[in-house]
């Protein structure tokens, strides 16, 4: 590539201060100066032969980072075809050192047969305009930002120290970094920890107002401001109200809400808007306010959620600043981030206070319904306080007729008489979806005009209407419905609250209607019982005595039949000596004195059984299946503490007898016994007078 005429040439670039290395088409290394060896510890005996890029030169930008192969000065130069220089960092073991490289093309016949590369150490030429600035501007105090590095000119300006030195007539200078800071605060790396921190901070808490401090107290710390605002967007005032500050006095956090301005509108708009200097706005409507609380720069950022914004985000610095790509990108990083948590802790929050609304409610009805056993009267207390607790129009309680496969009005609240009483509701769409166990909600009546009553509901004001079932275990015995005089969509966890509500409404009402029956089965075996005693004491003719009882007893409690049978004077048979609803067929079928049931009875001790086809107590079980007969109540005739015989009560279908049932029986049994031997002995002592 190159000829050399002796040894001249090579002496002279070899004692050159500057490191000077030549490089051919090839992109291979033919020669490398003293100098360049000094400067970058390689020697020529590992440079020379090899191509540029595969030795490391250890040359490193200006914010630390290696170039690449392509970067390489001496790759520009033969890309370009033209002198390149470049400033750039030696690294050096644990040191860098500024160079500057300038690489020129060198030519044969038209032809690039080479390049040819200078390396100068510019450290001195630093330090010498150093020295210089000290000279020229020793007595000048120039401000310095400590967190940015920007210096602040005599017209309030705030500018980076580059632009400084250039417009003042320092000349050429570089960067460099020193370890500290390549650890520390390189502007990068301290963003993504601040970010981290604050989203680390911000996410612990799941209160919306500790969220909102965080975001605050934390841009603060992080940007190195003077206070820090977020204002939230009410829609329907059109303002944006105080949520949050930090670094302000509380008179001018709270000096009113911040109506919609130029600034607010760019900002909601998706644009970051700074004010550089307050100063510059006087007409801004708090401009005495912020002048009186030292502030100079103004800069509000979005707060973004989706396609939403829900706020404002505001720095204030006591001296203008002119914001950074950088700075910009950081804070929408983080209002963006701050609007999440926002939005999370606002959800949170608004979850909670519907599960305490929702228990609020449940215990109220749960109180309510619980107060009473009068079924009409639980039935009213229910269509009441259901809509009252809700906030709702009103509500209507219809309990299934299933012969008639109709809804019939139980109860009804927040309804005109007219509307309410419209008529028994058959089964439509809507009511089959609640008896097969789905909440139906119809969104607006209006939707739905081929409705049977769409013209009274209209005329009652009503638009949005729930129907929930009653489940009362695996049976649906009516259906709640609840109206409102305005369109709503509700939720899945409030049709799954409502169903809860009428769940347990069913339950309310079963147990208010079993107690009725109770005691209305009570009522009844009182009148029975006093009735029969009656008859019974009125007459002393045994037999109608004892077929009265086997007639009453079966109609009062629902039976197919019963029977008397008395011991004989020997007291070891028993004898049929009354008995209806049976056939004479089963009457004949045979002795039953070795039942274990009527052994049982004979002991004092009354028998029920179930199912007469599996019970072993059971005698004659075909017989029984043949008569229709399923369970059985044997209970002892006393009297005055002797067992004269035994009462028996049978059913067609399944039963087991309550506890009430067979006190009942045995007591009557019992007054029968004492009425069976006083007309017996009054027989007895007739026929001896005859």
């Amino acid at each position: 590539m190159f000829g050399w005429q002796g040894k001249t040439y090579r002496k002279i670039l070899d004692n050159i201060p500057d490191g000077v290395y030549l490089v051919d088409t090839d992109k291979k290394i033919q020669y490398w100066n003293r100098a360049a060896e000094s400067l970058t510890g390689l020697t020529s005996t590992e440079t020379i032969g090899k191509t540029f890029d595969q030795i490391n030169i250890g040359y490193e930008d200006e914010v630390g980072t290696a170039l690449e192969a392509f970067e390489h000065p001496v790759a520009l130069c033969f890309q370009e075809k033209k002198p390149v220089n470049k400033n750039l960092f030696l690294k050096i073991e644990n040191s860098a050192i500024p160079v500057e490289e300038s690489v020129t093309p060198v030519y044969e016949n038209g032809k690039i047969t080479g390049v040819i590369a200078t390396i100068k150490n510019i450290t001195k030429c630093i330090k010498t305009v150093t020295a210089h600035l000290k000279a020229e501007k020793k007595e000048r105090l120039i401000p310095i930002c400590g967190w940015c590095k920007k210096i602040r000119k005599e017209n309030d300006y705030w500018e980076k120290l580059e632009d400084f030195l250039v417009e003042d007539g320092f000349g050429v200078f570089t960067h460099g970094m020193c370890p500290s800071c390549a650890d520390k605060i390189f502007e990068k790396k301290i963003y993504l920890e601040s970010y981290q921190n604050i989203c680390k901070a911000i996410s612990t808490s799941l209160s919306l107002d500790e969220v909102l401090q965080l975001i605050v107290k934390n841009v603060v710390k992080v940007m190195n401001v003077k206070a820090s605002l977020l204002r939230l967007l009410n829609n329907e005032t059109q303002q944006l109200e105080v949520a949050a500050y930090f670094g302000l006095s509380k008179k001018y956090a709270d000096k009113g809400p911040v109506a919609y301005d130029a600034s607010i509108d760019d900002a909601l708009a998706g644009k970051s808007v700074s004010t550089y200097d307050i100063t510059e706005h006087e007409d801004s409507t708090y401009y005495q306010e912020a002048m009186d609380e030292g502030i100079r720069s103004i800069l509000s950022i979005p707060l973004r959620f989706e396609k939403d914004v829900i706020g404002i985000l505001r720095m204030y610095t006591a001296e203008p600043v002119d914001y950074t790509d950088e700075d910009l990108k950081f804070i929408e990083a983080l209002a963006e981030q701050g609007a999440i948590a926002i939005v999370n802790a606002r959800r949170y929050e608004s979850a909670l206070a519907n599960e305490k609304e929702y228990l609020r409610v449940f215990e109220e009805i749960s109180k309510a319904v619980s107060s009473t056993l009068n079924v009409n009267e639980l039935l009213n207390m229910i269509a009441k306080k259901i809509p009252e607790v809700m906030g709702l129009k009103g509500s209507s309680l219809r309990l299934l007729d299933k012969d008639k496969k109709q809804l019939d009005l139980a109860a009804y609240y927040g309804l005109s008489e007219k509307y309410a009483n419209k008529g028994p509701v058959p089964y439509d769409a809507s009511i089959d979806d609640a008896l097969a166990g789905k909440a139906v909600s119809e969104y607006d009546i209006t939707e739905h005009k081929d409705s049977e009553y769409y013209e009274e509901a209209m005329e009652e004001g009503i638009r949005t209407i729930l129907s929930v079932p009653l489940h009362f275990r695996n049976d649906i015995i009516g259906v709640l419905r609840l109206y409102s005089s305005k369109p709503i969509n509700y939720k899945n966890k409030d049709l799954n609250f409502m169903s809860a509500i009428a769940d347990h409404t069913a339950m309310a009402i079963v147990n208010a209607k079993h107690f009725e029956q109770e005691i209305s089965k009570e009522k009844e075996y009182l009148r029975v019982f006093e009735e029969i005693t009656k008859a019974i004491s009125s007459t002393l003719d045994v037999e109608k005595v004892m077929n009265m009882i086997v007639s009453e007893i079966p109609k009062v409690m629902n039976l197919k039949a019963a029977t008397i049978r008395l011991l004989d004077s020997a007291g070891e048979k028993l004898i049929l000596v009354a008995a209806s609803g049976l056939s004479q067929k089963y009457l004949d079928r045979g002795s039953i004195d070795t039942e274990k049931n009527v052994m049982d009875a004979l002991k004092e001790k009354p028998a029920a059984i179930y199912d007469v086809k599996t019970d072993e107590r059971v005698k004659y079980p075909k017989e029984m299946d043949e008569e229709g007969i399923k369970s059985i109540l044997t209970v002892p005739i006393l009297a005055r503490g002797k067992v004269m015989g035994i009462l028996r009560l049978l059913t067609v279908k399944n039963r087991k007898f309550s506890q009430q049932e067979i006190d009942f029986v045995a007591s009557l049994a019992e007054v029968s016994g004492i009425a069976i031997e006083n007309a017996t002995m009054y027989e007895k002592s007739q026929n001896g007078n005859s």
